[in-house]
């Protein structure tokens, strides 16, 4: 019975699927007056892509290609009304896994926001976003293997945030959210959670259009995905705190500074081994020399948790260039080069030895836009990734090609 179920089941979700693959090439093929351009209040929009990856689950060995194609439809919004404004941008996207179909997934996402204003000096934005997506198989390992099975990560936000700006170029900011992360299977490591924050602060706009922002965040989450473990020193809880700067600084016409600074310091509920402090931050440099080229530096390290039996946290270093080229108006080439370093940090549970993983990845990829119409886009991009490690196992090299196209009506 439950196998009748689950066929009724794929075969609704392939029928789903090629009308969504048929509509798209049907209106490709086939534009009417119906179709619009991204000027529009309201947009739908449907597309396709399809992905080559040589090295999909990111073995050392024994390496294993997929075919991944994903075809989508949407609705973007964006209406001013007054001194309200309102953007959305929903999709439902069917993904499809040539060698691999258990993977199968249709994903919901969104991103709405509603940019109020009770007066000019008084505003705020209200917004709610969902993306789903599978984990990477390069975290998601035992004894060494990749774990091969399904596993969805759907994050969640919600956000209040208001800005009164009473004069002389200062802001008095402040805000809520709610962030929650869940795992359709369990992943300790990077496990779901639920944080709830309140967030307040000051900004400061200068005559030339640079600004400088202090902002403190306090926020509360709790671990949603797994009971408390003495044995594993899991926890059930934490607190947050960050401390953080902003800094935008408009050098010239053609060049622009932006600085991110922070302390964040983490204290769990239960077991201190977890806990974790220090800075973290960005810095990124944009850059037109001409009207064409565009060139952005940049230079990141972020915290995040990530617990198990030999750590606690990472420290994610990157750097990176991202040129890009309107070779005319409808046809834009992109790059992007970044090599980062990834230190796997935190005292290890009693009777395991600290790992000291360390993985550096080197990546680069080029890219192609092309819009031969006002309604139409078409990509290609490919990326070619390496990554080498202290820790045998986590070394691979992978490559991806994909093309999309998408349609506007």
């Amino acid at each position: 019975m439950t196998y009748l179920v689950e066929k009724k089941v794929n075969k609704k979700i392939e029928r789903q699927y090629l009308l969504t693959v048929f509509l798209t090439i049907f209106t490709i093929l086939n534009p009417v007056e119906v179709l619009a351009d991204q000027q529009d209040a309201i947009n739908f929009v449907a597309g396709v892509s399809t992905q080559r990856d040589n090295n999909f689950f990111k073995s050392q060995n024994n390496e294993e290609s997929e075919q991944i194609t994903s075809a989508f439809v949407g609705l973007r919004l964006d209406k001013q009304y007054s001194l309200q404004r309102f953007r959305a941008n929903a999709t439902i996207t069917n993904n499809r896994y040539n060698n691999n179909d258990f993977l199968n997934f249709t994903s919901k996402n969104y991103d709405l926001a509603w940019l109020w204003a009770l007066t000019p000096k008084l505003t705020g934005t209200l917004s709610a976003g969902r993306s789903e997506s599978l984990n990477n198989f390069n975290d998601i390992r035992a004894s060494g293997d990749v774990v091969r099975q399904q596993n969805i990560n759907t994050s969640q936000n919600q956000l209040f945030q208001a800005d009164f700006a009473p004069g002389g170029g200062w802001h008095l900011l402040a805000g809520v959210s709610r962030n929650t992360l869940k795992n359709s299977e369990t992943f300790n490591a990077v496990t779901g959670f639920s944080a709830n924050s309140l967030d307040v602060g000051v900004k400061y706009d200068f005559a030339s259009a640079s600004s400088i922002t202090l902002m403190n965040h306090a926020r509360k989450g709790k671990y949603d995905d797994r009971p408390i473990s003495q044995a594993s020193l899991l926890d059930n809880g934490y607190k947050e705190r960050e401390h953080e700067v902003r800094f935008n600084w408009i050098l010239t016409a053609k060049s622009q500074l932006s600085l991110v600074a922070s302390y964040l310091n983490r204290e769990h509920d239960n077991f201190s081994a977890r806990d974790y402090s220090g800075m973290q931050g960005g810095l990124t440099y944009n850059w037109l020399p001409t009207a064409k080229i565009s060139v952005a530096f940049s230079a990141q390290s972020n915290l995040s948790a990530f617990q198990s039996n030999d750590n606690s946290y990472t420290r994610n270093n990157t750097l990176s260039i991202s040129p890009s080229y309107a070779v005319s108006e409808r046809i834009k080439v992109t790059g992007n080069v970044s090599v980062s370093k990834r230190e796997f940090l935190g005292d290890a549970v009693t009777g395991f030895a600290k790992s000291g993983r360390e993985d550096d990845v080197r990546s680069i990829g080029i890219g192609a836009q092309w819009s031969p119409l006002r309604y139409l886009n078409l990509g290609f991009n490919v990326l070619r990734t390496s990554q080498s490690s202290n820790v045998n196992a986590f070394d691979y090299d992978d490559t991806t090609a994909s093309l999309s196209a998408d349609v506007l009506f």
